[in-house]
């Protein structure tokens, strides 16, 4: 990060956030970048990508990322200046699969009827490789439903084969911790006070659709 040489406190920009979606994709197929900034002057920021391998395609803070042929773990590097050049730069890991070791997710997320009222627009569908992962809240992968109200579905391209456990959560205080009112919803068992996700298989080159019924967080 650079400053400037006197004492003149200066608003640099910060990172708080560098997003892949998805961040593992099949080989030749495209990740969307998104680069969340703190600064004073955002729309004086200039954006410059660097990778290792495939190739960058827009400018500003979102970018589309066009993953090479060859299977493999690959960075993507941000920097980011404003016109008093201070500078600020962080990266991304994204990996690439072979075409067939993909597979397709869909699904639908769902209230009971009698919840007309309670939208689950951009809510958060979250792919975990085990429970540990699930308990721990470490996501393999995720993407947000489309649509609004009470059903909604969602669509995970490029889903890896293998075994996963699925939840849905829509954080409505945007307090980035589940509590009260938040709505969840999971693949498997259990009732919302004890929620039991079960694991299930994505197989290559094949489409697996789900359902998921939703439910509304009670007091701790």
């Amino acid at each position: 990060m650079l400053t400037g040489c006197n004492n003149k406190i200066t608003n640099v920009p910060t990172i708080k956030s560098i997003a892949a979606s998805p961040d593992t994709i099949a080989a030749g197929d495209t990740a969307l970048i998104q680069i969340l900034v703190n600064a004073a002057n955002p729309e004086d920021l200039v954006y410059y990508y660097t990778v290792d391998g495939g190739s960058i395609s827009g400018i500003g803070d979102t970018v589309s990322w066009k993953a090479p042929d060859k299977p493999g773990s690959y960075l993507v590097r941000v920097l980011v200046a404003d016109n008093e050049g201070n500078q600020v730069n962080d990266s991304i890991r994204l990996v690439v699969l072979k075409n067939d070791s993909v597979a397709l997710l869909t699904g639908i997320a769902a209230f009971p009827e009698g919840n007309d009222t309670l939208d689950l627009a951009n809510s958060t569908v979250r792919l975990f490789t085990s429970k540990e992962n699930w308990i721990n809240h470490i996501a393999f992968a995720q993407v947000k439903t489309e649509g609004f109200g009470p059903i909604v579905s969602f669509r995970l391209p490029n889903a890896p084969r293998g075994t996963f456990y699925l939840d849905i959560w829509k954080d409505t205080d945007f307090g980035n911790t589940w509590n009260h009112g938040d709505y969840y919803g999971w693949l498997g068992r259990g009732d919302i006070n004890a929620p039991d996700p079960q694991p299930f298989t994505i197989t290559a080159g094949t489409t697996k659709d789900i359902q998921v019924q939703m439910w509304v967080a009670p007091k701790q």
